[in-house]
């Protein structure tokens, strides 16, 4: 356990690899669960829909944790984040298509897009952390 660099950071952060988000539920337990996420170098973004746990806990609590890791390797990062909902999925359209581009996934549209977006209820959440990469927790990444 360490401090790699931000460079290392960065290039695992690229890759193809889950975010779990930790939340705290209101009667004080972890709510735990696994995203596909973008990092923008400030933010990391995940997408949520409403109806969602994690959505009703950020709404109440904003403080995170985020896990990054690799689940062949014993490589990982921990973060200490703030979580903020974004409602405005036309101004979060760049952020939504970025998710599905870094996990293969197809780009409908802008059009079709924010259709589907907005009929699932979706919202973005962006963490931004509570201190810079070199002060993050890793692993295997030195």
């Amino acid at each position: 356990m360490g401090v790699a660099s931000t460079d290392k950071i960065e290039a695992f952060l690229a890759e193809r690899r889950n975010v779990v988000v930790a939340g705290i539920r209101r009667d004080g337990r972890p709510h735990l669960s696994p995203n596909w996420f973008c990092w923008d170098g400030q933010r990391f973004y995940v997408t949520t829909t409403r109806h969602r746990v994690k959505y009703a806990i950020f709404r109440r609590d904003p403080r995170a944790e985020l896990l990054i890791d690799d689940s062949v390797g014993f490589r990982a990062v921990l973060v200490p984040a703030t979580a903020e909902i974004r409602e405005d999925i036309v101004a979060e359209l760049p952020r939504f298509r970025a998710i599905r581009e870094k996990y293969g996934m197809s780009v409908p549209d802008d059009d079709e897009h924010l259709r589907a977006l907005s009929a699932e209820g979706r919202v973005l959440l962006a963490f931004t952390p509570g201190k810079p990469p070199s002060g993050w927790t890793s692993w295997g990444l030195d």
